[in-house]
């Protein structure tokens, strides 16, 4: 069999490539198949969270319609407050009549503000999370006037009987419950509209171009540090160099990185140790390494717990101050000449470092997502990251 490929008159043949699919690099069939499986997972999120608003909308509609009781208290008055039917027989509602529908109502709203802070941990996109807040807040103002509406329809009708102890206070429970719900979402919808730290960025492949720089700097030098990052390994052997800072006269004042099949090093003033990492399998990891000058002790942390810890790594150095903070390149010089075979490949979020030691326990806090901790030296946020390169950005909540 031939392939046909046009090529203009005028040009040169070796220009064009002649294998298709079969010239491309491996690392660029990896990249393709990792963004195919990307789109099947996103495909998959927008199908669940679609059968997730039918449910929630069919238990508001339950709610909205299920009230026979409030229906037969608005007849007895349409009937002058008499309560008897055209049989004669008395209808005067129970206190159990005025409380089954307001218990009913207490347990579907409840269900539905568990349905929507399982949908809120769930979902990721900004946007959808809005449109999809605004669509359940106009549902759920709804539901509080019809409910406060019927409410009045039964205060009216406590004329022609006997009070019912239980009623204003299922009114109360339901009004604080109406009221949690509204302050609820809206927290939630301001919350995901303006935190500036809900984002990633992603690395699709090794190159000495892309990369995310910091524009804070040190501006005196430290004596301890913790840094800590959300990270997911891509598909390439080895993670490669996911942070790195540069000062004038050094350029491995601090860097963390994972070449080839070398394992994962922290390096202080261009000195290395080891550190027993494992972050393979496509997976997001909390990561955080410590450091002091006295005697060189670092600490290294996956996921909340410590996995090892040493001493003698450049103790007593200090980290210069005035240099450069990159992210996913190793820097040969202050601020550039990167080397697409230390660069990273991956996904990464919620960098901060701090000018001292964590403890144990509030590393295992932030892995934990029991705390959010902002670094003073270096806090995740879209206004302090700069991106080069053609690296992507999209929303994202590591505490999902």
């Amino acid at each position: 069999r031939f392939v046909c490929t046009p090529i203009p008159v005028d040009a040169d043949p070796a220009c064009f490539p002649t294998g298709g699919w079969w010239g491309a690099s491996e690392e660029a069939k990896a990249t393709i198949l990792h963004l195919r499986e990307s789109l099947v997972q996103q495909k998959e999120t927008i199908l669940d969270q679609r059968e997730t608003i039918r449910e929630l909308t069919a238990k508001l509609t339950l709610c909205e319609g299920h009230s026979p009781h409030y229906g037969s208290v608005g007849r007895q008055r349409a009937d002058g407050g008499h309560g008897v039917n055209h049989k004669g027989k008395d209808k005067h509602v129970t206190p159990g009549d005025i409380t089954s529908s307001p218990e009913q109502m207490e347990r579907m709203l409840q269900a539905l503000k568990e349905r929507l802070d399982n949908l809120q941990k769930r979902n990721t996109s900004i946007t959808y999370s809005s449109s999809l807040k605004e669509l359940l807040q106009r549902k759920i103002s709804a539901l509080e006037q019809q409910l406060h509406h019927r409410g009045s329809s039964i205060s009216g009708s406590d004329r022609y009987r006997e009070p019912a102890p239980r009623t204003g206070f299922h009114s109360h429970k339901l009004e604080a419950m109406l009221n949690q719900l509204h302050l609820t979402g809206k927290q939630e919808v301001r919350t995901k509209l303006e935190s500036p730290d809900a984002f990633q960025i992603s690395f699709p492949m090794r190159t000495n171009y892309m990369s995310g720089r910091v524009k804070r700097t040190l501006m005196q030098e430290i004596f301890a540090l913790t840094l800590c990052l959300w990270i997911k390994a891509g598909v390439a052997p080895g993670l490669g160099t996911p942070f790195s800072y540069s000062a004038p006269g050094q350029a491995n004042e601090l860097v963390l990185i994972e070449w080839g099949d070398n394992p994962m090093e922290l390096l202080i003033d261009d000195k290395a140790v080891t550190l027993p990492l494992s972050l393979e399998g496509g997976q997001w990891h909390h990561v955080c390494v410590t450091w002091s000058t006295r005697d060189g002790q670092w600490e290294a942390y996956q996921d909340g717990v410590q996995k090892g810890s040493g001493i003698d790594l450049s103790p007593w150095h200090p980290i210069k101050p005035g240099g450069v903070f990159i992210l996913g390149q190793e820097q040969d010089t202050l601020g550039g000449r990167f080397d697409a075979t230390q660069s990273f490949v991956g996904e990464m979020s919620d960098v901060h470092m701090w000018s001292h030691v964590l403890t144990a326990s509030d590393i295992y806090s932030l892995a934990s997502c029991g705390s959010h901790l902002r670094g003073d030296v270096i806090a995740w946020s879209e206004a302090e990251v700069e991106l080069f390169g053609g690296v992507a950005k999209y929303p994202f909540d590591p505490c999902h």
